[in-house]
Order: C-alpha cells, then structure tokens, then sequence
C-alpha cells in the first residue's frame, strides 16, 4: 500500500488485512522505515485515509492512502 504524508512524500508500506470475530477487521503494517524516519513511538495515533483515485481502468491502485500521525505530548507531567 502507498500512503503519503503530510510532506507529500509518498512511502510504500507492507500491509495484512484480517478479519477477527470479536474486534472486527483491522490491518497489521510493516514500515520500519517510516516509522524510524518518523519517530513513531508507542501510543502515537495513526490514521489512514483512503482518497479514492480517478477510474483509469487500468489495473493500478484502487485508493490512495494519506497518513496522519497525532502524538501523544507530556509536559510537566499532563498530557496536552
């Protein structure tokens, strides 16, 4: 899957999409290389949004995908 970030930069990630009977569907992402150039760190929110793309017919990628990251910020120990 590509994802673009807020840069424009575009990245190609490694995805899974599962099914689970209690939480539902979800997707499992392997992107070390985002993550590390990012500083993704536990708890840091990611969102992806799906902006479909114009119909070509001609087999490409169906969407693409924007990548938000919110971060979660501690300061004097509250979290703003």
């Amino acid at each position: 899957m590509d994802v673009i970030d807020s840069l424009g930069k575009v990245w190609t990630v490694l995805t899974k999409f599962h099914t689970h009977e209690v939480i539902g569907n979800y997707v499992s992402i392997d992107w070390p290389q985002f993550s590390n150039e990012k500083g993704l760190k536990p708890n840091d929110e990611i969102t992806l949004i799906a902006r479909p793309l114009q119909e070509g017919g001609n087999g490409g990628p169906q969407h693409e995908f924007k990548v938000l990251i919110k971060r979660k910020i501690r300061l004097f120990g509250q979290d703003i």
